[in-house]
């Protein structure tokens, strides 16, 4: 990984990281990753997480950054996003609620276990917040896109019923996105 890293002029890139042969240095390196992706403020932020979503789109049932805290990192860049705006504006960071929305459904669309994960680090009231439309219809089709495979499994259901509104805010999504998909295009 040294040689790799030497090039990038990114410290502790993601890309980088993900070339480590050592997987015990790996691990330490991406659990070091997503403990701190939320608190960074640069502008390369997105790349990692938009290589993170290709990763969740590509291999949803790979179990490599569950344990790592891969929805803890997400729900809080979430949360970020929707707290900070001037974080949102800048740079492409408009695009991490969207890809870390999209990347907690994907991981929880086949596996209970991520999906008991997901919830347990507190996924469900960011996305929530996505669905309730705090940002735009895109991050509220992903939000709702991830609550219902968590909605899926027994285990996890209650958590996402426990939010009453999650129903009525889909039923209103759906009944409303072709309006606002037609209003955006024209």
């Amino acid at each position: 990984m040294d040689n790799a890293s030497s090039d990038c002029p990114y410290p502790g890139c993601f890309f980088c990281v993900m070339k480590e042969v050592n997987p015990s240095k790996r691990r330490s390196s991406v659990l070091k990753i997503f403990r701190d992706l939320p608190s960074q403020d640069e502008d390369w932020q997105v790349l990692p997480i938009s290589g993170l979503w290709n990763t969740a789109m590509a291999h949803p049932n790979d179990p490599e950054f569950i344990d790592l805290g891969i929805f803890e990192c997400m729900g809080a860049l979430i949360w970020k996003g929707l707290k900070t705006r001037r974080w949102l504006a800048h740079d492409q960071n408009i695009y991490i609620p969207y890809y870390a929305a999209h990347i907690i459904g994907s991981y929880t669309m086949n596996m209970e276990e991520f999906a008991e994960s997901a919830v347990h680090a507190g996924v469900i009231s960011p996305l929530v917040e996505l669905l309730r439309g705090r940002l735009t219809w895109v991050e509220q089709r992903v939000a709702v896109r991830a609550l219902g495979h968590l909605a899926t499994y027994a285990n996890t259901f209650p958590a996402v019923a426990n939010h009453g509104e999650v129903l009525e805010l889909s039923i209103q999504l759906a009944s409303s996105s072709l309006d606002k998909f037609i209003l955006k295009v024209k």
